[in-house]
């Protein structure tokens, strides 16, 4: 595609049409984002909220985006007009009411329980989630073509309008994350989302009848020039297989990207956590990386494309495009060896909690971020021929970036984390652009400065590859030696490794968490003193029950179910735990023995309590799956205690685990105000008598339709105690090595006086959890802020 003769004036960059449709294109962005943001709220009561309906959401999403962007651009050069840019926003705003309209008809009608859940998940996804990513992605293709006056201008153009509808995804992230959700109901941010789609396609509408029309009229009064439609001689429409090239080489960029974006909440997970933070953090940089790049990669295409030919004879464009992507592997890499040397170093340990994040996420991963956002306006500008196929071009290169973006989504959330591994999945991101670079230039060593890029990404991929074999890569979140065996699953990275502060006891990492130090020697060995709270209550039950039936939400390292069935063999225990990965380290490592008869279910806790749990079926039902500060808000809500009420035996108690302060924390408070919704009795119990407001530690909730009763769960302590203690049953006294052994009778469960913790449930107005409404994270935001002066107590 050569440039035009400098007798011919381009056409100028129309400021007015840009900022409009950019406006457009920013707010469509953002409703987007929050419609997917909140996607997963409104399917988690019929499917879960686990790695399967996260990965449905964005993948179904992702569809619809690149099925969006592909129609898009037929549509954009069809029908290239306001008028059609108000219809979409109008389509857009009846998708958004299609999501609150949904749920309510699978609530009237159940039918989705027909379903098994592995199909249910992508099925309901694709029902609640298409409609809006398809329609809000129409409008991009359109968006280029209304504001591209010229083709000179495209990479520009194009490059303005990813960015823009990149920083709506930005707004509409941290507007959901640290606004909406705590603020609003699911329903009222979708009706918030479709009102301002309304609104934007009504404005949109009326500025079709008047301004766009005139500027309409005015540039197709202009003289012909190259600027505006090229003379037949000097287009070059792209030959198929030329376009096909550069949408495999936006696919590739897109893979490596999306797969880039998820390795990061893993590999930050290691050291920080999971959290809200974290993970605001890096959407936050991916999405503001994205964005700039976008903007640089349109100024680069288009100064690129004055050029015939470069100074070693590179086409036009190729060399910058080339390079960005030989840049993007290159920083990929040094990712990778950034992480290592910023482990080993400490590496912002002196900064607070939110700059800690913002150090790793922004020195880790904005740089790669930012080159692999300047592919796709690079690869519009070469592929584009003329503004009459703009549209076209652009949907079809933007269609096939996002196809990228969802293979890269299903390929790291379903394969690649788990088997290859972290940091191994991003050396083969790295292999994958270098890969892209050969698509553009084949003959990439005879350029002198490309080749150099070239070896330099080699070398440091090679570098990664020695480092990965030798195994010291891996964050050690505790900072201890003696790990035994690292795995990564689709949820966590799991570590075990020697406890240095109980010799023989192994530790249990999942990410940055320490959940479990276990014993193998000594299988009853409870490390967590609110487990022989939730013995306690367990040898009450079965002074009621002779054979109790106990339902763990949360297996991590069986401790408790184990330690059920060695001291009470005639209970019978079933595990929901999320992981598979972390039960089988339990096998392999901890010493679970199978023979225990302990029943594990690999499936999202609400799902097993709503469909699988038949009436009555236990006598204690407890909820453990507390993961550092992320707590799953579904498993907290009204509806979610309804249904374990139901699961629940006449005179059976709910226990929940929580971690929080009295003084300080607000989850506590509000988990105690929603169950009292279904339980008639509801009390705080906690593992030591006394406590100090600012303390935060692990509570136990109790929640029944019997009264709480301190003597009888005292007596059958006691009595256990008793019975250890004789000789005839010296064998459980040695097996039981509890806190206590040894010394007096000790009874772990201590209630907290309804007195004193009033003056702290009602300081606020109470917060009652739903399904619609349940901000679980902002709730332990103060907390987590609070956090790095004290270790979180499990």
């Amino acid at each position: 595609m050569g440039s035009p003769p400098p007798s011919h004036p381009a056409a100028r960059l129309p400021a007015s049409r840009l900022a409009g449709v950019g406006l457009v294109v920013f707010a469509a962005n953002a409703a987007l984002l929050v419609l997917q943001l909140v996607a997963g709220k409104l399917l988690a009561p019929f499917v879960g909220s686990s790695l399967e309906t996260w990965t449905a959401v964005i993948g179904v999403f992702l569809t619809g985006i690149a099925l969006g962007n592909g129609y898009g651009g037929r549509l954009a050069d069809r029908y290239p007009t306001p008028r059609a840019l108000a219809l979409l926003l109008a389509g857009g705003a009846v998708a958004a009411l299609w999501m609150v309209a949904f749920p309510r008809l699978l609530d009237a009608t159940g039918w989705h329980r027909a379903l098994p859940l592995g199909p249910r998940i992508p099925v309901l996804a694709f029902a609640l989630c298409l409609p809006a990513g398809l329609v809000l992605s129409l409008l991009t293709p359109l968006a280029i073509k209304l504001a591209l006056p010229d083709v000179r201008h495209a990479g520009r153009v194009a490059g303005m309008v990813f960015a823009l509808g990149t920083l709506g995804c930005l707004l509409g992230n941290y507007l959901t994350g640290f606004y909406l959700i705590p603020a609003f109901t699911i329903d009222g941010i979708v009706y918030a989302a479709a009102a301002t789609l309304g609104v934007l396609a009504a404005g949109t509408a009326l500025i079709a009848e008047c301004g766009f029309r005139n500027a309409e009229s005015e540039r197709n009064s202009e003289p012909e020039a190259p600027g505006v439609s090229i003379p037949n001689s000097e287009i070059r429409i792209p030959q198929s297989p030329d376009l096909r090239r550069w949408c495999v080489v936006v696919f590739l960029a897109s893979f490596a990207g999306m797969t880039l974006e998820l390795t990061a909440s893993r590999l930050l997970a290691q050291v920080l956590g999971v959290s809200l933070y974290t993970w605001t953090g890096i959407f936050g940089v991916m999405l503001a990386g994205t964005a700039a790049g976008n903007f640089l990669g349109g100024v680069v295409a288009d100064r690129a494309g004055r050029r015939p030919r470069g100074p070693d004879g590179t086409p036009v464009g190729r060399g910058p495009l080339a390079g960005s992507l030989l840049l993007a592997a290159a920083a990929a890499t040094a990712t990778l060896l950034t992480f290592s040397a910023f482990t080993r170093f400490g590496a912002f340990y002196d900064y607070g909690l939110v700059g800690q994040i913002l150090g790793w996420t922004f020195a880790l991963f904005f740089a790669p971020m930012l080159l692999l956002g300047t592919v796709s306006p690079q690869v519009i500008r070469l592929a584009v021929p003329d503004v009459a196929h703009a549209g076209r071009v652009a949907g079809r290169i933007y269609g096939w970036s996002t196809a990228g973006a969802i293979a890269g989504t299903f390929a790291a959330g379903y394969v690649l984390l788990s088997t290859a591994g972290t940091f191994r999945t991003l050396l083969g991101v790295a292999l994958v652009l270098v890969a892209a670079s050969f698509l553009v230039l084949p003959r990439i060593w005879e350029n002198n400065t490309l080749l150099y890029l070239f070896s330099v990404t080699l070398g440091l991929v090679g570098g990664g590859l020695i480092l990965t074999a030798r195994g010291n890569m891996r964050a050690n979140p505790d900072g201890s030696g003696g790990v035994i065996a690292v795995r990564d699953t689709n949820y966590y990275t799991i570590m075990i490794s020697h406890d240095p502060d109980h010799p023989g006891a192994l530790r249990l990492n999942l990410d940055h968490l320490i959940h479990s130090s276990v014993d193998p020697r000594r299988p009853t060995y409870l490390h967590y003193e609110h487990e022989w709270v939730q013995i306690e209550l367990l040898r009450e039950a079965r002074t009621r029950t002779p054979a109790p039936r106990v339902l763990v939400v949360g297996g991590g390292g069986y401790t408790f179910p184990r330690c059920a069935r060695i001291l009470m063999p005639e209970t019978s225990v079933d595990v929901v735990e999320i992981d598979p990965g972390v039960t089988q380290a339990a096998y392999d490592f901890l010493g679970l023995d199978p023979a225990l008869g302990i029943r594990p279910h690999h499936m999202d806790g609400r799902q097993y309590v709503a469909e699988r749990a038949g009436p009555g079926t236990f006598d204690l039902v407890m909820t453990d799956a507390v993961n550092d500060f992320s707590v799953p808000s579904h498993l907290l809500t009204v509806e979610y205690n309804d249904a374990v009420k139901r699961t629940l035996a006449p005179g059976g108690a709910y226990l929940l685990t929580v971690i929080d302060s009295i003084g300080e924390g607000k989850l506590w408070k509000a988990a105690v105000h929603t169950l009292r919704k279904s339980f008639p009795h509801v009390e705080l119990l906690a593992s030591t008598a006394g406590w100090t407001p600012g303390d935060r530690q692990v509570y136990v909730i109790y929640a029944s339709d019997r009264p709480f009763d301190p003597a009888a769960v005292a007596r059958a302590a006691d009595a256990a105690w008793a019975a250890a203690r004789d000789p005839v049953a010296a064998p459980l006294a040695a097996a039981l090595g509890g806190p206590a052994l040894g010394g007096n009778p000790t009874t772990y469960t201590h209630l907290m006086a309804a007195d004193d913790l009033a003056p702290y449930l009602n300081a606020d107005p109470p917060v009652i959890l739903t399904d619609q409404y349940a901000p679980v994270d902002n709730l332990m935001a103060n907390l987590f802020r609070l956090s790095r002066k004290k270790e979180p107590a499990k």
